[in-house]
């Protein structure tokens, strides 16, 4: 190769952790998981060391409503999706060095002492305090009213919701400043106490907001976590009443520790430093290893605000290097819902029609989450499964005459178009799907009828972060071995295969999907 290439570097991703009370919907798939998946694949594909790692949030209180209305134990309900999200990224193609349940045997104890540790630090520095904290109570069954079992509307948009934070503007509150508060299970009056929880108490928030304001994330999560932090004085939650959640001897007999996102990520990070043998974890601020978060707009406080609160309070850590973060996808016009119903569900689509994952993640990539809300429609999908089907069945039946030799030429020019791909995949605030598949949308319209090993090489290494089934199918046709990689271009490959490309799948129809589309309306 004869472009510049970037010494390797060691890369961590840690996209948000799912709450494990339900399957996995396109709209969780078009997030965190499928940005930590293209991004870990291209910068694999640069020659950089990525791990990825994530897990269930089984101390999630939302936990206890499915536990509650399918008649399990939090526990249960707990272990039975941690296996079926695990099942349903796989089935997408999101390769995961870690998926961690806290409640493992392996990991219950570590998890647990990284979260207690980090609260004794904190408090033996004088920045988390135990103050009083307004609590709703139910005057009937003595139940602490928060969480997923508090109901009321948004102090700053007015949408009604519930829990802590709101799914339509993002912002997080404590229990006393929801209006028209009640319990979801309706248990007569709330009467409210002081119960003493931790929270976090920075030496000076207008560091921490600079901080945010220099970090790679995008403008819009940095004002809403810097307005959250003015607002709070930086009082991130570190504990809360309740009998579901981290056990800690600090959080006292009712409480228990918070869950926050940075905390599982800085356990991550932990579990990094065993399996790679470092000495300090990744979240130290002198690892040496580049730590990217991924999530969406519901997360904007956790995963900006409390992240660099945490860090600056610590000392020794360091909020994410980078953040990659998205708005919701709408179906049909409607924001997917598991509560609501309202989505496809990726095991119905994988398993009940012949729209394959990489089909699926060809065309979540053009979907722009990036600066706000965007759709995912029926007949547009339909449409772009047939059309990628048709350009990729093409593209492998010319693989199997293909010679294999690659000029100089060709392979500046593939390395130039890989590099342009990669502009719009680096890490942080930069990353764009749709600009990054519209390269290889480029390359795909610029086919040449004899195809040609060069044209397949590209197509090869520019699918790879999207599409890796067919892009591995075309790579090793073409003789070379392991993943598509830049720097194997340097290097002679093997001959070509001569097997026959697979046969093409039927034409996809909106009949063919019909039965896994589930609308709140019958618009569609």
């Amino acid at each position: 190769m004869t472009s510049e290439t970037q010494a390797p570097q060691r890369y961590l991703l840690v996209p948000m952790h799912p709450t494990p009370n339900g399957r996995l919907h396109i709209g969780h798939a078009a997030g965190a998981y499928l940005r930590a998946d293209v991004l870990a694949r291209h910068l694999r594909r640069e020659g950089h060391q990525v791990s990825v790692m994530s897990g269930s949030d089984a101390y999630e209180n939302w936990i206890l409503l499915d536990a509650l209305d399918a008649d399990r134990t939090p526990a249960e309900t707990c272990w039975r999706f941690h296996a079926l999200i695990g099942d349903d990224l796989r089935s997408l193609g999101v390769e995961l060095d870690e998926w961690i349940s806290p409640l493992d045997d392996d990991h219950a104890e570590p998890y647990q002492r990284v979260h207690e540790e980090l609260l004794k630090r904190l408090a033996d520095a004088g920045t988390a305090r135990k103050v009083p904290d307004p609590t709703p109570r139910s005057r009937d069954t003595g139940r602490h009213v928060i969480g997923v079992w508090l109901k009321g509307t948004c102090p700053q948009c007015h949408t009604p919701g519930g829990g802590n934070a709101c799914e339509a503007c993002g912002y997080h509150y404590q229990p006393a400043e929801i209006l028209e508060p009640h319990s979801r299970l309706d248990e007569g009056p709330l009467e409210w106490e002081d119960f003493d929880s931790w929270y976090l108490s920075p030496p000076s928030v207008e560091d921490v907001i600079d901080a945010v304001h220099a970090s790679d994330v995008a403008a819009d999560f940095a004002d809403i976590a810097a307005t959250y932090l003015r607002q709070t004085k930086g009082a991130v939650r570190l504990s809360q009443p309740g009998d579901w959640g981290i056990p800690s001897e600090l959080a006292g007999p009712e409480g228990v520790l918070s869950n926050p996102y940075f905390g599982f990520s800085l356990y991550c990070g932990e579990v990094y430093r065993r399996r790679h043998g470092t000495e300090v974890n990744a979240f130290h601020r002198d690892s040496g290893v580049i730590t990217v978060g991924l999530f969406g707009i519901d997360n904007a406080i956790g995963g900006v605000a409390a992240s660099h609160a945490i860090a600056a309070s610590h000392g020794e850590l360091k909020a994410f290097d980078h953040m990659v973060t998205n708005y919701f996808l709408d179906f049909e016009g409607e924001k997917c819902s598991t509560s609501r119903k309202h989505g496809i569900w990726l095991h119905e689509l994988l398993s009940r029609t012949s729209a394959t994952a990489d089909e699926l993640r060809y065309h979540l990539s053009h979907v722009d989450l990036t600066a706000g809300s965007d759709n995912f429609a029926i007949a547009a999908f339909v449409d772009s499964v047939n059309r990628v089907r048709t350009q990729f069945a093409a593209a492998e039946t010319l693989a199997c005459d293909a010679d294999g030799v690659l000029t100089a030429q060709d392979t500046e020019r593939i390395v130039r178009a890989v590099q342009q791909q990669g502009e719009s995949l680096r890490p942080g605030a930069a990353v764009s799907l749709p600009a990054a598949v519209r390269v290889l949308d480029d390359w795909l319209a610029a086919s040449p009828a004899d195809g040609g090993t060069a044209w397949l090489t590209g197509l090869a290494l520019l699918a790879e972060p999207f599409m890796p089934v067919v892009a591995q199918r075309l790579w090793t046709a073409l003789g070379r071995a392991g993943r598509p990689r830049l720097a194997d271009l340097g290097r002679e490959n093997g001959r070509p295969t001569a097997t026959a490309p697979a046969e093409p799948e039927k034409t996809f129809t909106a009949n063919e999907i019909a039965p896994v589309c589930h609308l709140r309306s019958d618009r569609v």
